[in-house]
């Protein structure tokens, strides 16, 4: 299976996004992530916005099985498009630029989806770990196999919803943070969690630390295909 990470980060003005990228990149490359080797995972901090659109050709012509693309910065909403602001000089895309980039394609944005705002994000750091049980090629095997069980389809997770804000703290986004913990947590019965699933366990504290941390609402979104349970996208394996 050829499969490609792209992780996308500002860290202008913004203290959690390094450490963003790196829990991310981290969580993909443990076993419960699907043991993601370096080679596949490209981190672009503060791109242009050139270089963003070429690799965004270069992604497009590689035919990949399966692709992950991770936001994490200052965003905005424009006529029904959420904007990401990409680096410090204020350049910018429009989230639909990053779909359909491969059949299968897991989008993840961190960032706030207001009209206009400064952008916020939070919430504690927690420690990544995976297990040892078996090599890397047999996790990578059955996260690939799994993987490619699923449908094509566009599957669009949003730390927050439209006219709201993102919460972030030099420990990372609140929502980013709450959905690696949320893939990261699997009981004996089961054998991946599905993406949607790890979404729905990660709003809850997300809505709940906005609240009460911040006095304020975050309420993450998803757009997810109403298909089996079976044909859908998963973000981490039982390792």
């Amino acid at each position: 299976m050829k499969r490609k990470a792209l992780l996308i980060g500002n860290t202008s003005g913004l203290q959690g996004v390094q450490v963003d990228l790196t829990r991310f990149s981290s969580f993909l490359k443990s076993n419960t992530g699907g043991a993601w080797y370096d080679s596949e995972i490209d981190v672009l901090e503060n791109v242009r916005k050139s270089v963003l659109l070429q690799k965004i050709d270069e992604v497009k012509r590689q035919s990949l099985d399966y692709l992950v693309v991770l936001f994490s910065g200052h965003g905005g909403q424009d006529l029904r498009q959420t904007v990401l602001e990409i680096n410090g000089a204020g350049e910018s895309i429009e989230e639909p630029q990053l779909r359909k980039m491969a059949e299968r394609q897991l989008n993840v944005y961190d960032c706030c989806r207001s009209v206009s705002s400064t952008v916020q994000k939070s919430i504690a750091m927690d420690s990544l770990s995976f297990s040892l049980r078996e090599s890397v090629n047999q996790v990578r095997q059955r996260f690939e196999n799994r993987i490619m069980q699923a449908i094509p389809q566009q599957a669009l997770l949003y730390s927050c919803s439209v006219g709201q804000v993102s919460y972030d703290t030099a420990s990372g986004g609140v929502y980013l943070s709450n959905l690696v913990k949320a893939a990261q947590t699997l009981d004996h019965s089961q054998s991946f969690k599905l993406v949607g699933l790890a979404h729905e366990e990660a709003m809850g504290p997300t809505t709940e630390f906005a609240a009460k941390e911040k006095h304020g609402r975050q309420v993450p979104e998803a757009v997810l295909p109403k298909c089996l349970s079976t044909q859908q996208l998963v973000i981490s394996i039982n390792a």
